[in-house]
């Protein structure tokens, strides 16, 4: 009995000692069981911790945005602008709390075995934490002040108000006096506002930070305006001129094209002296240059008038070919125009505008021949007629005879005329037909009851005077069809 008193007073005094011994150890060093941010962290001292911690965090993915007055938006990576982080405050809290009380380990193992029992023990302390910011001004301030958005139209005293000729839109008011960045108070505000904003953070998830610089007071503070010098003002009446001058706006309209008289085409119509400065009258108003109508009218006509123009057309035989003259087409009657246009502009009636023409085919644009048409192919002495696109009539035909000189001429030209029952008359003959219709001069399209035999290279040796020979029965069909201003294509 005294033995085993003995070894029972032996144990008790070895497990003491252990106890003290172990709540030595941990004076310094976590105890059993304790994650921090999924780290293991029994054994490691607070500086053991923090270094891990520390070294696992990206402050590159934080970044703080910057609005500009212009919406221009910037991103700042807080590693790039004197900013670092410590896991130290809130690792040291939590070793702190490691050890509220002596022995507080002791009484965590003794709680949680008694909760979960011996084999199914959780961590006694699972913490999660956040950093806390350090921020070195005097870095950020240096790297604010050497970013390129920060040095643009800063404010140096010199600024001023000019009227200028940009490449797309006319003349254009620089104005330099307005919304001038402050650079030292900009980067000064940025700085302050950073700061505040991660000291508030400390021991907090990252949120978003957004800097507005282009409301309320941060913009006042930012950005300034210069007072309009007399010289300014009296800039700012020109413009005011030039602006109303600019503000005439007309679409031409040429089926599916269209032309669009906006600021930049008004510009040109503005008088200059030979200096090339605009001229103003006594009301600080620009003077219209008239012959700059003229010459805007000369080129919608240049551009969009396709009487006898070389055109590129398929043919039914498949390849393209290309015809040239003609009268058949679109023709600007300039006169009407520049009448029109010159006092649309002086009256400010904008709107749209399809014009007039003294010559004016079925389409507009930059196919005027469309998908109602006659082609007559004079190289295989074939007629064929297409309305909307789908062939309604193929016939063989013979036209001029090319051994006499009498050859159809090649040429886009338009059905002008139709008559039934006329006489053909020429120098040594005179000849009935039943259908009659008119393309080019005293060419016309025709029946021939004379011929029998049509297509081939009848018309080499045996044509026509230079009409286009068709067969009756289909001469019969193509006029009742065939409506006056119908494109006639004939070609070789």
């Amino acid at each position: 009995m005294v033995g085993l008193l003995r070894v029972i007073g032996v144990m008790t005094v070895l497990g003491i000692g252990a106890v003290i011994a172990l709540e030595k150890y941990y004076q310094h060093v976590f105890p059993m069981i304790v994650t921090i941010n999924g780290l293991y962290c029994t054994g490691m001292t607070v500086g053991d911790v923090t270094k891990i911690l520390d070294d696992s965090y990206d402050l590159h993915d934080d970044r703080i945005t910057v609005r500009m007055l212009d919406g221009e938006v910037h991103e700042l990576p807080l590693d790039e602008y004197g900013i670092t982080v410590s896991y130290k405050p809130a690792v040291a809290e939590c070793m702190k709390a490691c050890k509220m009380r002596p022995f507080q380990w002791l009484w965590d193992c003794v709680y949680n075995w008694l909760e979960w029992g011996p084999f199914l023990a959780a961590p006694w302390h699972d913490w999660t934490v956040y950093p806390t910011y350090y921020c070195d001004t005097d870095v950020m301030a240096a790297k604010l002040e050497d970013t390129g958005w920060l040095n643009e139209d800063l404010f140096t005293g010199e600024h001023t108000v000019s009227i200028a000729r940009s490449a797309a839109a006319g003349y254009i008011l620089v104005d330099q006096t307005r919304d001038i960045l402050l650079m030292e108070d900009t980067v000064n505000l940025i700085c302050e506002k950073i700061v505040q904003h991660l000291t508030a953070m400390n021991g907090s998830p990252f949120q978003t930070i957004v800097i507005d610089l282009s409301t309320g007071a941060d913009r006042e503070v930012c950005y300034k305006d210069v007072p309009y010098t007399d010289k300014m003002k009296d800039t700012l009446a020109k413009w005011a001129g030039i602006s109303d001058f600019q503000s005439f706006h007309m679409t031409y309209q040429f089926g599916d094209c269209k032309e669009v008289i906006d600021a930049n085409v008004v510009a040109d119509w503005i008088a200059l002296d030979e200096a090339g400065n605009i001229v103003f009258d006594v009301d600080n108003l620009p003077v219209l240059d008239e012959s700059m109508i003229a010459e805007y009218v000369a080129y919608l006509s240049a551009t969009y008038n396709t009487v006898g123009i070389e055109r590129s057309f398929k043919a039914t035989r498949g390849d393209t070919v290309t015809v040239s003259g003609g009268g058949y087409g679109n023709e600007l009657d300039e006169k009407a125009e520049y009448e029109f246009l010159l006092n649309a502009f002086r009256n400010r009636e904008s709107g749209t505008r399809i014009p007039q023409y003294t010559s004016e085919s079925w389409q507009k644009g930059s196919d005027d021949i469309g998908d109602t048409y006659i082609e007559v192919d004079m190289g295989i002495q074939h007629m064929y007629y297409y309305v909307d696109g789908e062939l309604t009539i193929d016939t063989p035909i013979v036209t001029g005879n090319t051994s006499r000189r009498w050859g159809t001429p090649a040429k886009v030209c338009y059905v002008y005329f139709k008559q039934k029952n006329r006489v053909l008359r020429g120098a040594d003959y005179a000849t009935p037909v039943k259908y009659w219709m008119a393309v080019d001069g005293h060419i016309g399209i025709h029946d021939a009851t004379w011929r029998k035999d049509f297509g081939g290279e009848i018309y080499k040796t045996n044509g026509s005077h230079g009409c286009i020979n068709t067969p009756l029965e289909n001469m019969a069909i193509l006029y009742d069809m065939v409506e006056l201003g119908t494109p006639v294509i004939m070609f070789y």
